[in-house]
Formats: C-alpha cells, sequence, structure tokens
C-alpha cells in the first residue's frame, strides 16, 4: 500500500512539474512573440497575458490586444482573446473570441460582433507542426464598416481540412444560414422596377450559402508558413450552393493559376430564377438600369424561355466572363509566375 501511495505521489509530483514547466514556456514563449512584433515595427499592445489551466489544460489569456501593421495600415483589436489546449495534446488548441472585435483597413474599420465565435487548430504531432485541420464557427454575426455599409450571418461554420493525397492540398468547407446582405443593396432591390421583368420578391434574408472546394496551394501550412508565404495556386468546386427565395444558384468546375498567375479555368453555373439577377446586378451597381433590360434579354436567350439558366464562368488570358456578359479582370492567385 505504502508503495502505490508513493508510486502516486511521484505521478503527481512529475505532472505537477510538467504543468508548470509548460505553463511558464507559453507564456515566455507569447511574450516573446509580442517583442518580435515590436521589434519589426508592428505595433503589438497588450494590458495582461497569463496561463491558467492547471491541471488538466493550458489556458493562455491576452488581455487588451492591440496588434496592427503601420505600414500596410491594418490591424485587429480586441478585449480578450483566449487560447485552449489539453495538456496531453497542446498541438491541438482551441481559441475563443470576444463578443466584438475591430479590424482596421486600409480605407475603412470594421467592427465584428457575434456569440459563441470559436476557432479550433489541429496539428500533426510533428516538429513542423503540419496543419490537419481548422475550424472557425460563429453566431448572430454582424460585420459593419465605418464605410456605411454592414452584413450578417445568423451562423456560420468554416472548415479547412489537409488532404494527404495531395502536395498542398486541402479541402474547403462554408456553411452560412441567414445571410443578411447590406440593407443599402435589399432597399436598392425592394425599390427596383425593371420593364418586362418580375417585382421585387427576393426576400430581406438570403437562406443559406454553401461550399465544399478542394484548394492547392504552393506550400504546405506549418509553422515555417512565414518563410515559405504559401498562396493558392489552384481550386475545384465540387458543390457551390445559393438559395435566396426564387433564386437558386449552384455551381461546379476548376480553376487554377496561369503563367502570369492570374486565375484560368471554367466554372459551370445552373441558375433558377435567373430573371432576379437584372436586378441584383443593377442594385450593386454592376450595370446600369438602362443596360438591364438587353441583359435580361441575354439570359432569356440562354435560358431558351425556361426558368433555368446555364451560364459558365470562363477565365481565360487575364480576362473573365459569365456566358455572353464580360466581367472585367480574372483575379490574382499567386503573386509570382509558378516556378
Amino acid at each position: 500500500m505504502r508503495g502505490l501511495l508513493v508510486l502516486v505521489a511521484v505521478a503527481l509530483a512529475l505532472w505537477c512539474g510538467y504543468w508548470f514547466v509548460g505553463s511558464s514556456l507559453i507564456e515566455r514563449e507569447a511574450e516573446a512573440a509580442f517583442q518580435r512584433l515590436s521589434a519589426k515595427g508592428m505595433r503589438a499592445g497588450k494590458t495582461a497575458l497569463y496561463v491558467k489551466g492547471f491541471p488538466n489544460r493550458f489556458d493562455l489569456t491576452v488581455e487588451g490586444l492591440d496588434l496592427a501593421d503601420p505600414a500596410r495600415k491594418i490591424g485587429w483589436q480586441a478585449p480578450r482573446l483566449q487560447i485552449f489546449a489539453m495538456t496531453w495534446k497542446p498541438w491541438h488548441i482551441i481559441a475563443a473570441f470576444p463578443g466584438t472585435q475591430e479590424f482596421a483597413l486600409p480605407d475603412q474599420r470594421l467592427t465584428l460582433t457575434g456569440t459563441n465565435e470559436m476557432a479550433s487548430l489541429r496539428a500533426l504531432p510533428s516538429t513542423d507542426l503540419p496543419l490537419a485541420e481548422a475550424r472557425l464557427v460563429g453566431n448572430a454575426l454582424h460585420l459593419t464598416s465605418d464605410a456605411g455599409w454592414t452584413v450578417g450571418a445568423a451562423s456560420l461554420a468554416l472548415a479547412l481540412r489537409a488532404d494527404p493525397a495531395r502536395a498542398g492540398g486541402y479541402e474547403f468547407g462554408l456553411e452560412a444560414t441567414s445571410l443578411a446582405p447590406d440593407p443599402a443593396l435589399t432597399a436598392a432591390l425592394a425599390a427596383m422596377r425593371l420593364p418586362d421583368l418580375p417585382p421585387p420578391d427576393l426576400p430581406v434574408l438570403i437562406d443559406r450559402l454553401r461550399a465544399d472546394l478542394a484548394l492547392t496551394l504552393t506550400a504546405g501550412l506549418d509553422r515555417h508558413l512565414g518563410e515559405t508565404r504559401p498562396q493558392l495556386s489552384g481550386l475545384r468546386i465540387n458543390d457551390l450552393q445559393l438559395v435566396w427565395g426564387p433564386l437558386r444558384v449552384t455551381a461546379s468546375g476548376e480553376v487554377s493559376a496561369d503563367a502570369q498567375g492570374l486565375a484560368a479555368g471554367r466554372i459551370e453555373a445552373q441558375i433558377t430564377g435567373w430573371d432576379r439577377l437584372p436586378a441584383i446586378l443593377v442594385a450593386s451597381g454592376a450595370v446600369r438600369a438602362e443596360i438591364a433590360p438587353t441583359v435580361a434579354g441575354m439570359l432569356k436567350a440562354g435560358a431558351a424561355g425556361g426558368e433555368i439558366l446555364k451560364l459558365p464562368l470562363v477565365l481565360r488570358d487575364g480576362q473573365m466572363s459569365l456566358g455572353p456578359l464580360p466581367l472585367g479582370p480574372a483575379p490574382r492567385l499567386v503573386l509570382a509566375p509558378p516556378g
């Protein structure tokens, strides 16, 4: 019996030592990270930093977080950030975000509010810490800009999972419900009257948006990403769905970077309720109201008089077009030509 008690006491002492050494290391490294950012000319402020969670967790809390890159005019402020990890698997961390966060961009400032904003990051137990899976969820989200626009969603879930069968391959998923477009857009749609097109009947909320994508990056996501700087070099849309009242859009296809690093490929879209598109294009400022009848005529011809329109989104030679409609320059995927 005494031997068992001694064994338990030794195990407890070792576990306590492990926790205190680990928590000290985490706190020291977190402090050093702020110092490194400051040394690089960034603003890296905080009011407090500490680790709790004994004996089963490492709970890192940073209060009064204020990060900014003055050169790029971007930043992030939050009253508190909490990062949790179980002591027996420190390569799997969970982050809890506050109900209000602020983001600075070169031309505007954004405020994000919501509930249950959580993120999960799981790496493989390796010295390079390659990403295995990342998740981000939130409810009752509202993003407001001081430039005068706002969007929201009842729920949002994002997931990124490594695909071991492909070098630099990842699977990306998105699910959003009750999306709230900018009120200025919905007000413009409600007031829209276009000849030979149905009256506005799109609801205030977009029912849902769902995406299932296969991504290819120029390098894997691991602890070296600061040096390798992974960029998107290609994507395959396995499934994309948007439901907005009578308007339903599905799409699939593949896009990759061309020799100049620009997106090139073809995506097939199928649109039910296509006759709502002209009003959306006018309300969003994509086309002028006087051009809407011409656009509607082209869409009607493409649908052959039916309710379902099939349109290819073609990206080629640095340009992109949706069916017969030119959309302008193709987006850049990689900052420099591949290779």
